[in-house]
């Protein structure tokens, strides 16, 4: 064999150890390989699916979805994926054709632009985002960021641990505490991508060491960057609306977020421009019903949420029967295709 040949057997092993080696690990500390697109359903079993809920998990930890079915007398699915936005849902709508009524949860932190789904580039095509980003006039440096996730998502489909060194190394250190027969409490990692689970779970970032908050707070402004409510989400969103009002009812639910992560990562002008979001999208898609969740009295306390953006099984006790009272026919009501909802709109 030859010098060009010996060179080339060399580069295969070297890539065939590399590929081996970052799938064992991504399969040692459960970095996915596919797309995490599952499917739920909620309600009766004998029907027919007549409800799409399109959210992230913050939706789910949110509301109790099977009462709310059981409430309506209606079948409801959804298409979860772990820290999905509108750009998403958007692209999973069109799985469910058939249903004549729409759940939409948004909050501060699902539409922040800068918060971009792990999955993205497996759901959404790339012509799509381009074209977003070009209406939106997105600065260069933003553009530069969303096609490097493109170019990282594909170079992940062969070396999956690809970019996720913190990951790793974290996911390494819980294992290693798992077999030592203790839990990891720093949560150093920045925000979970969290799955959708029918259980909101107990834990209060009110009983977080002030240490572990101060952490969590530093990693994802790292992580993200300024927040931005004026892009392709912002697009995405009054699109799906769109589609969704074409099939039947409308209801979209504003969630809360926790107060520290509002104080320790948003300013007074990125609240304004996430209202000022909300309203160019409620005024480009009428006949909308909006439920603000996010003004009950006292919920973004630190005590209702198990991390900085999910409600705890005490917030969601909370959230989703005031969801749910608003639901009910004994109310001052706005009838809606299949869907009664109370008029009162939330301040």
């Amino acid at each position: 064999m030859g010098a060009k040949g010996r060179l080339v057997g060399i580069v295969f092993s070297a890539l065939a150890l590399v590929w081996l080696g970052t799938h064992v690990l991504a399969a040692l500390v459960g970095i996915p390989t596919r797309v995490a697109t599952g499917h739920k359903r909620y309600g009766p079993s004998d029907r027919p699916v007549k409800a799409l809920i399109s959210g992230s998990s913050l939706t789910y930890s949110a509301i109790d979805w099977a009462s709310v079915a059981d409430r309506l007398g209606m079948a409801i699915e959804s298409w979860p994926v772990p820290g999905s936005s509108p750009a998403e849902w958007e692209q999973l709508q069109r799985r469910s054709p058939q249903v004549t009524t729409t759940f939409v949860g948004v909050s501060l932190y699902d539409l922040n632009e800068v918060s971009v789904c792990e999955f993205r580039a497996n759901i959404v095509p790339i012509r799509q985002t381009l074209e977003d980003l070009r209406a939106a006039r997105a600065d260069v440096s933003f553009v530069r960021r969303m096609l490097n996730w493109y170019s990282l998502t594909w170079l992940r489909s062969v070396f999956p641990t690809v970019g996720m060194s913190d990951r790793v190394i974290f996911g390494l250190r819980d294992k290693g505490l798992s077999l030592l027969g203790r839990r990891n409490e720093s949560d150093d990692t920045g925000a979970a991508l969290q799955v959708v689970a029918d259980e909101a779970p107990t834990e209060r970032v009110s009983d977080w060491p002030e240490g572990r908050l101060l952490r969590r707070l530093a990693s994802m402004r790292a992580n993200q960057g300024r927040p931005w409510f004026a892009g392709p989400k912002h697009q995405s969103l009054i699109r799906l609306l769109r589609r969704a009002r074409e099939q039947g009812a409308v209801v979209v639910l504003v969630l809360p977020v926790s107060g520290p992560f509002q104080e320790g990562i948003l300013q007074p002008a990125d609240t304004s421009a996430y209202e000022t979001s909300l309203s160019e999208v409620e005024r480009a898609v009428p006949g909308v019903i909006w439920v603000r969740l996010d003004d009950i009295a006292g919920i973004t306390s630190a005590e209702y949420y198990s991390d900085l953006v999910h409600l705890n099984s005490y917030g969601r006790s909370i959230v989703s029967p005031e969801f749910m009272r608003r639901l009910r026919g004994d109310e001052p009501t706005r009838v809606t295709g299949d869907v009664r909802v109370t008029s009162q709109r939330a301040r």
